[in-house]
């Protein structure tokens, strides 16, 4: 009887740590697949903006790394970093931003979570001054779960003045 039970017990977590390692194999392929659209969304349209926002490489390709994964494991937001020859006031970065990514995302018809307006949503614009000289940070979220838009929704609700 206690040997059928162990054996039970071992079944069950053999089979819980493959469910959980599919799940795993799943968002990873969800996530190189979100990437892939925010790679492709900035890299058409950074090299319109890029003298704009004074991008020093504006030829050179893109590539998002993904945003620390406090929010949880499902979250598409990433990030990347520029590097510029001036700054600009980051309301207007913002602005421009935004509207390039809107009608990108417009124009390719990209997929997105429920109701939300659009798939791709520039979610933080900051400099930071290096040795090196100064970047433009910039976070995008790809809107193509639940998870992604609570995120939004968290975010908003942190930039709410106090």
């Amino acid at each position: 009887m206690n040997i059928v039970i162990i054996g039970a017990i071992i079944l069950i977590l053999i089979l819980l740590t493959v469910i959980r390692r599919i799940g795993r194999r799943l968002t990873e392929q969800q996530i190189i697949q979100s990437q892939h659209v925010v790679n492709q969304a900035l890299n058409a349209v950074l090299p319109a903006l890029a003298s704009q926002l004074a991008v020093k490489e504006p030829a050179k390709a893109i590539r998002t790394t993904l945003v620390a994964n406090i929010w949880g494991h499902e979250v598409m937001a990433f990030e990347c970093q520029l590097p510029i020859s001036r700054q600009f006031p980051l309301g207007q970065v913002k602005d421009t931003l935004s509207r390039a990514l809107e009608e990108y995302d417009a124009k390719e018809k990209l997929p997105r979570f429920d109701e939300q307006p659009y798939a791709l949503v520039l979610t933080d614009v900051w400099y930071q001054e290096q040795t090196s000289g100064c970047y433009l940070h910039l976070d995008i979220a790809h809107i193509i779960n639940a998870e992604t838009a609570a995120y939004l929704r968290d975010l908003a609700k942190l930039n709410q003045p106090l």
